[in-house]
């Protein structure tokens, strides 16, 4: 009996340490980890852009024919009278990309009242993490 015992023992102890860890993941709410896209906003035209506009990148699931594209993260900002190109840096979280997703990235401008100026027409993919994207607007006539 003692010899099974003395067998039986070392056993449990070595099968126990074979077993992974127990996941951990971070609380509702948080991500591990986030992106940030970098990239420039311009358009072609030699147009000056008013001192007060601002500019819109957007992050977007393009993917669903029938429906319209689902915001997974967007950034805004003033222009504080800069001209283009003007570089912006929007962060978003992996974990919300689908691996057979398609994802696109927009921008726009508006004037101070909100109004139209300038947008993106064609659709530019998310490009690889850490690959800079650079948006070309073109002018919209009101």
């Amino acid at each position: 009996m003692k010899m099974r015992a003395g067998l039986i023992l070392p056993l449990i102890a070595a099968m126990s340490a074979c077993t992974a860890p127990a996941a951990t993941s971070p609380p509702a709410g948080a991500s591990a980890s986030m992106e940030t896209l970098n990239g420039t906003v311009a358009y072609r035209e030699r147009i000056a852009l008013q001192p007060d506009a601002r500019v819109k990148v957007t992050l977007a699931d393009v993917g669903r024919m029938d429906a319209p594209a689902t915001v997974i993260a967007e950034t805004e900002f003033a222009s504080e009278g800069r001209q283009v190109p003007l570089p912006f840096a929007l962060s978003y979280d992996p974990a919300r990309l689908a691996p057979n997703g398609t994802y696109a990235v927009s921008a726009r401008i508006t004037d101070s009242g909100g109004r139209l100026l300038w947008i993106t027409d064609t659709r530019v993919t998310l490009p690889a993490p850490g690959t800079p994207v650079s948006l070309m607007l073109v002018g919209v006539r009101n």
